[in-house]
């Protein structure tokens, strides 16, 4: 039986959706359609519609009401017969990182049960950042860390995810005498924000770390590349300890210069809402995906980028590119679906998902400014499959065994 934190969560949030945004598209589909339909009655549609929209107005307000009222009966239920408190399985866990990834936060709210807060990890449990609790967990503690940071929709499980026999890179990071850490964060969330707690988080870690930490090693994949950015960016303009003992970051595809898909939803929410009634309910039904995938449109880095600008507005939320971070070397991983970089598949769609251009920070229009050295590595593999290709281990272990410059 799943744990009742579990199923009160889902049973909430379930219902909510289906309340606050599918219900809503349907009815605001049916007024755009009948509307248009007693348009050509005439004079005598009028009456006829109003009389229409207090009755459906009521029909909808009572299925609502149901929906509501169905989601707490479920978690009604789920407190009476679910399982005991319990860490989150698997499955529950990637579930979890979905809806947290792709749902805006305003629907998330109504199940806090299932909440995904910005915490290290170690074996399947949250980490508390004290001494104790750190040299604990890591009595081998070094002077070396290599913090991993996860990608859109995913969670820490993505560094240990495969077969037996597959690539794990926190394992790659013991054997070149470091200790990795992992962390995890709801992706859905502003990349801005996400990098401010990660910023606060590391300040604190390197504090409480058993041993005085020399340095620091930074991992991203996709997402976690930006978080890592703008971590440094925040750290460094409230002058905190940790980016200076910063030598190395490695960036698995991540969008530098923003995510082409997301750019192509941007631009089929916008031609629907603004083509016809009837497809406007579409769109915005669309637009109800998280803030941090919106960010990923041109890589927002700071919670307050937007600024003025409508965030579903057509392609906005372009801004200044932040140059790469001094004195740090930033290792480019670059995705590929086919070997030769000048496939047609790959100047298309990148590693399906980015492309070399926003991977590498180098694009015909946009260019990331000089900082530190850059080492881009194009690897053949799929975006997905990154955080578990040998050469990505190969080229991380190069990175970690090598003594960087102070």
């Amino acid at each position: 039986m799943p744990p009742a934190t579990e199923v009160r969560g889902w049973s909430r949030l379930i219902a909510g959706t289906a309340a606050r945004v599918v219900l809503p598209t349907v009815r605001t589909m049916h007024r755009a359609i009948s509307d248009g339909a007693y348009r050509w009655i005439g004079p005598i549609g009028a009456p006829i519609k109003r009389i229409d929209h207090a009755i459906t107005d009521r029909v909808y307000g009572l299925v609502e009401s149901g929906l509501v009222g169905l989601g707490e009966v479920g978690a009604a239920a789920g407190s009476l017969f679910g399982g005991p408190k319990a860490p989150a399985s698997p499955t529950a866990l990637g579930a979890r990182a979905v809806a947290h990834g792709v749902l805006d936060e305003s629907l998330l709210a109504v199940a806090p049960e299932l909440d995904l807060p910005l915490t290290l990890r170690y074996e399947g449990r949250d980490l508390e950042v004290s001494t104790p609790a750190l040299a604990a967990a890591h009595p081998d503690a070094r002077r070396h860390l290599v913090v991993f940071v996860h990608g859109l929709i995913h969670t820490e499980q993505v560094w240990s995810s495969g077969g037996a026999d597959s690539v794990r890179l926190p394992e790659v990071a013991v054997g070149a005498g470091t200790t990795p850490v992992l962390v995890r964060y709801s992706t859905g969330r502003a990349i801005g924000r996400n990098g401010a707690e990660l910023a606060a988080l590391l300040e604190r870690l390197v504090a409480a770390w058993p041993v005085p930490v020399e340095t620091l090693t930074v991992v991203g994949h996709s997402m976690g590349g930006l978080v890592a950015r703008s971590a440094a960016q925040c750290a460094r303009q409230l002058g905190m300890v940790w980016p200076g003992l910063l030598r190395q970051v490695v960036t698995l595809a991540s969008p530098h210069l923003g995510s082409w898909l997301e750019k192509t939803a941007n631009l089929g929410t916008w031609t629907l809402r603004t083509a016809s009634a009837r497809s406007a309910p579409i769109g915005a039904l669309i637009d109800r995906r998280s803030r941090g995938i919106k960010d990923l449109r041109f890589g927002m880095l700071r919670e307050d980028g937007w600024g003025q600008s409508p965030i579903d507005g057509l392609l906005t939320g372009r801004v200044a590119d932040e140059p790469w971070c001094a004195r740090v070397v930033h290792h480019l991983v670059v995705g590929q679906l086919r070997p030769d970089p000048r496939h047609p598949l790959n100047h298309t769609f990148g590693d399906g998902l980015v492309r070399a251009a926003s991977a590498t920070g180098a694009g015909r229009w946009r260019q990331i400014g000089p900082g530190g050295p850059v080492v881009v590595l194009p690897v053949r593999a799929a975006h997905t499959m990154l955080t578990r290709s040998p050469a990505v281990a190969e080229h991380l272990r190069e990175v970690l065994v090598q003594r960087p410059a102070a």
